[in-house]
């Protein structure tokens, strides 16, 4: 009661101050280092002095996230900054400060800097001279189709191209593998550049003697299995290299990518290394185990400790079809997928099989743990034509079909027994297809099929085309803005997502 009677001194002198409002700042960005320019025109809305612009002062800032170093890049009200900046995120804040009152208004984003290489398609393929060439189709945010990615790397000359692939993981161990017949190297993720060192032998720690040109990869295991980068296996990774030794080893475990001796033998013979075919099968969403296929010994082999020193004969208790194959039967093709058929939720791989008498078959197996699971066998009836010619096969993750195809032939065909069927696609033109081969890495669920041809006029044409979903027929279509041309002989593809 007594303090109400004490007299205020407050000043109640209130005057309005200039209030902004900053429009046309976007919570995110995305750019390429040493390509794009950072573009930004802020509107500003006052509310008082609108049509005075000496009145403001302007500041851009840029820092790095996980950082407190701050640098200011502009003092304009818009932004115009070329990026010359590593390949991370970065928080971007646009500080207006009204001169006349002392108040300053922000806004801020996140700036993410990619190399022009971090985001897109690795193409690999052949020049017009030969020589093994790679290109890629790099989509941060728009398609810019890049070339002579291998022959500017300071690689020497190569040939008989097999693959570009970048292995995911942990960000200190991942790399982009150049992978041809002759020679295997791994190049800078954000340069492209390589140099002859970098080889697998420098990454091998091994007590066995193994001819140096025979150390040079050919497959690699896990693959990128989504839109984002993600990988099948953060802790494991495996090589089949040229001279037909399999390697495997936990670099995300042991902090290193290196590895030790070749796994391509069994307990009972320790000493002796089997050659391998250019398969490694797993399941693709969750590589906790791998198969490989014995070339003297016709028979799958089975590994589930990658930091072991053999590889597990199978028995084959479950007579489906043999992991040790009879006489006369040898592996044509292998290929991991996403069918899910019979359980398989991480995916179910395909072999196809030969007789001696030209019989093809096809084995459906679930690649998974120490007893993996036969799922189906069928045989590949004769109106497949000319199914044992073809120079490529590619398997529907969704639908019991094989594409193959034959110089600039295309066939589907429906293995679902009972109701066979064979297709052609005369859609697809008359140049020679190079490659097929379904997504197995973006989005999946889609269904889609990548062909590549080739003339000499046009050079290299990719597409992208959807397998339609009738159960009574087999269709593609072309999908719109899925068409680059102008480009390599290409031989495979691969998605790449990450730094």
């Amino acid at each position: 009661m007594a303090s109400a009677c004490n007299k205020d001194l407050g000043n109640y002198n209130y005057h309005d101050i200039n209030e902004l409002q900053i429009q046309g700042i976007s919570e995110n960005y995305e750019v390429r280092s040493n390509i794009d320019t950072l573009r930004i025109k802020p509107f500003i809305e006052a509310t008082m002095d609108e049509s005075d612009p000496s009145r403001y002062e302007y500041t851009w800032i840029i820092r790095p996230e996980l950082s407190l170093t701050n640098e200011t890049i502009s003092r304009e009200k818009e932004l115009e900054y070329p990026i010359f900046l590593d390949p991370i995120s970065y928080e971007l804040f646009y500080r207006v400060r009204d001169k006349e009152t002392g108040v300053t208004w922000m806004a801020n984003s996140k700036l993410t800097v990619r190399t022009a290489y971090s985001r897109g398609l690795l193409i690999m393929g052949e020049d017009e001279q030969g020589f093994a060439e790679a290109e890629m189709l790099s989509m941060i945010p728009d398609t810019i189709h890049m070339k002579k990615l291998l022959s500017n790397s300071g690689l020497p000359p190569l040939r008989e191209p097999i693959s570009l692939m970048h292995t995911g993981g942990s960000e200190v161990l991942m790399k982009i593998w150049a992978m041809t017949k002759t020679r295997s190297y791994y190049l800078s993720r954000s340069s492209m550049e390589g140099t002859t060192n970098n080889n697998f032998g420098g990454l091998l720690y091994s007590s066995e003697d193994i001819p140096p040109e025979g150390l040079h990869p050919i497959v690699v295991a896990p693959q990128i299995i989504n839109e984002t980068g993600t990988i099948g296996s953060s802790l494991y990774r495996a090589f089949v290299t040229l001279g037909g030794d399999v390697f495997t080893g936990a670099p995300l475990i042991l902090g290193a990518d290196n590895y030790n001796n070749p796994i391509n033998r069994v307990a009972m013979d320790p000493k002796v290394r089997i050659p391998a075919a250019p398969y490694l099968l797993y399941p693709i969403n969750r590589m906790n185990s791998l198969m490989w296929y014995d070339l003297k010994n016709n028979r799958f082999l089975n590994i589930t400790d990658f930091l072991g020193s053999s590889s597990v004969v199978l028995a084959d208790t479950d007579l489906t079809f043999p992991w040790n194959q009879p006489a006369g039967r040898t592996l044509l093709y292998a290929e991991n997928t996403r069918n899910t058929d019979g359980g398989s939720i991480d995916g179910n791989s395909f072999a196809i099989m030969k007789d001696s008498d030209n019989t093809h078959h096809v084995y459906k197996f679930y690649a998974n743990g120490t007893n993996p699971a036969k799922r189906a066998a069928y045989v590949v009836s004769a109106m497949a034509t000319d199914f044992d010619k073809a120079d490529f096969y590619a398997f529907s993750s969704n639908r019991s079909v094989i594409f193959y195809s034959i110089a600039n032939k295309l066939y589907a065909y429906d293995y679902n027994p009972g109701f066979e069927k064979i297709y052609t696609f005369p859609e697809i033109g008359n140049d020679e297809i190079t490659m097929l081969k379904f997504d197995t890495q973006i989005d999946p669920l889609t269904n889609s099929l990548y062909i590549a041809t080739y003339n000499t006029q046009n050079k290299g044409t990719l597409r992208r085309y959807i397998v339609g979903t009738n159960p009574d027929r087999v269709e593609v279509q072309l999908q719109e803005n899925s068409t680059w041309t102008d480009m390599i002989k290409i031989k495979d593809i691969n998605w790449r997502a990450v730094y």
